[in-house]
């Protein structure tokens, strides 16, 4: 029998990832694809490929409670580039509960959550963005009300140089320019390949309840394949493209508590001295993905640059 999964942002970069990924396998799941706009062109895309798609709002509690009916799983994440949360950092946490009260309801048996962790307690008070607390809190909230799940620490992800336009090639220069906020150039990241690598790791996740729900409830997974700075990624494009490259660091993002995360980032570092990858995560049997996969898979297309 397959197992139906709510998938939330389903038409963004994460529950995208995941929404496709688990309609490849309509053996083993059907996809409830969550988003505010059912009729925009993602969604009407992921209804082609056999999603249903229904339309929820975090931010409304009676919406999500009938979205999650009859669901036996929920991939969860909150998106703090949505303009009610960029307006209203505090919303993502009460987003993120009002999933939590969701999915008790409905009776959900596998909850896998998107999160962070604290930056208050990983910078010593120093540097507290809301966008790390909103997520640790509700991680707080998933144990309190004894939801069974999963917790996924993401990395920085390499989409975001092309979502973000973070990297771009200067044809007068003939040289690639990756702009980003804050972030000094030798600074290092855990970095996700999210579209192969956080869809990879859910569903492995879901595939494994029943047989390691014990060794798999309120864990957290690192999803991230390695630690790379600015200048390793533009070393990567230097050597699969044969472009020289420039990183220059923006002064701000426009948003106070993106900002501080970003500043975390340069001071703390990301997730301290955790070997990457996970080996919770290779148990799993995933592999994950490098950034010459995405400089070759996506970048470099994306740049309109040749491989070397």
């Amino acid at each position: 029998m397959t197992r139906l999964i709510a998938v939330c942002g389903a038409t963004g970069n994460q529950g995208g990832s995941v929404a496709k990924l688990l309609l490849e396998h309509s053996d083993q799941y059907r996809v409830r694809a969550l988003t505010r706009d059912p009729q925009s062109a993602p969604a009407r895309n992921l209804a082609v490929l056999g999603a249903e798609v229904v339309k929820a709002d975090l931010t409304i509690p009676s919406e999500l409670h009938d979205a999650l009916r009859e669901c036996w799983g929920v991939f969860g994440v909150t998106n703090f580039y949505d303009s009610k949360i960029k307006d209203d950092p505090g919303s993502e946490e009460r987003q993120g509960k009002n999933l939590v009260d969701a999915a008790i309801a409905n009776g959900v048996k596998c909850f896998v959550w998107s999160t962070l962790p604290s930056s208050h307690k990983i910078s010593g008070g120093r540097l507290v963005s809301r966008i790390y607390e909103g997520k640790y809190h509700v991680d707080d909230y998933i144990r309190e009300k004894n939801v069974p799940a999963v917790f996924l620490y993401t990395g920085n992800f390499y989409e975001n140089m092309v979502l973000r336009s973070h990297m771009k090639y200067n044809h007068v220069l003939d040289r690639v320019e990756f702009h980003q906020p804050i972030i000094k150039e030798d600074t290092k990241l855990a970095m996700l390949y999210v579209q192969k690598d956080l869809s990879a790791v859910t569903k492995a996740v879901l595939d494994n309840w029943d047989a390691r729900k014990d060794e798999l409830n309120y864990r957290y997974l690192y999803v991230a394949n390695a630690r790379l700075t600015p200048r390793d990624i533009l070393a990567s494009v230097k050597k699969l493209a044969g472009k020289d490259g420039v990183y220059i660091c923006l002064p701000n993002t426009g948003v106070p508590d993106r900002d501080i995360m970003f500043q975390l980032y340069n001071e703390v570092g990301m997730y301290g001295t955790k070997e990457l990858p996970d080996e919770n995560i290779l148990k799993l049997g995933v592999q994950m993905h490098n950034i010459d996969d995405f400089v070759r898979e996506v970048l470099a297309p994306h740049l309109g640059l040749p491989l070397l």
